[in-house]
C-alpha cells in the first residue's frame, strides 16, 4: 500500500471521527432552555375543559381569568404566577424537553418546554376540570 493511499485512509478516518463527534455532541447537548437558568414564560392561550367534555378557550386579553407570565426556577424548584407560587416536585430533561411536574390543592400539573426553542405546553388537572396552557419561554 502506498503512502498516499495510507494518508487518504487516515484522513478519511479522522474526518469520520470528527463528524461523528460533532453530530453526537450536538444531539446530546442541552438547549438554552434546559432549566439550568431561570425562565420567564409568556402564556399565549388557555383551554379549559370540564368533565363533560365542554371546552372554552381563554385568550390573554381577559386579565381577570388568565395568567400572563410564569417565572420558572428549577434550582429553587418554584413556578411563580403573579402572587402565587407552586412547588416543582420533579424536573427532568428527556429527548430535548425540559419536563416539570408538581401538585397541590388537589390538582396535579405537568409542563414541557422545548430546550431549543422555549415553546411551552402545560396541563393542570383537577377532578372535574383540566386546563391546557400554551406559550413560550425566554431567559430573563
Amino acid at each position: 500500500m502506498s503512502a498516499m493511499v495510507r494518508m487518504r485512509i487516515i484522513l478519511a478516518t479522522l474526518a469520520l471521527l470528527i463528524a461523528t463527534h460533532l453530530l453526537t455532541g450536538r444531539a446530546g447537548a442541552a438547549g438554552q432552555y434546559d432549566g439550568s437558568r431561570p425562565l420567564l414564560c409568556a402564556v399565549a392561550n388557555i383551554m379549559e375543559c370540564d368533565d363533560q367534555g365542554k371546552c372554552e378557550r381563554h385568550l390573554n386579553d381577559d386579565a381577570d381569568h388568565t395568567i400572563t407570565f410564569l417565572r420558572i426556577d428549577t434550582s429553587a424548584k418554584t413556578v411563580k404566577a403573579g402572587n402565587r407560587t407552586a412547588t416543582v416536585k420533579a424536573v427532568s430533561n428527556i429527548d430535548g424537553q425540559l419536563i416539570l411536574q408538581g401538585g397541590e390543592n388537589g390538582r396535579g400539573w405537568s409542563a414541557t418546554i422545548a430546550e431549543d426553542t422555549g415553546r411551552m405546553a402545560a396541563a393542570i388537572v383537577d377532578n372535574d376540570h383540566t386546563f391546557s396552557i400554551f406559550g413560550g419561554c425566554t431567559l430573563p
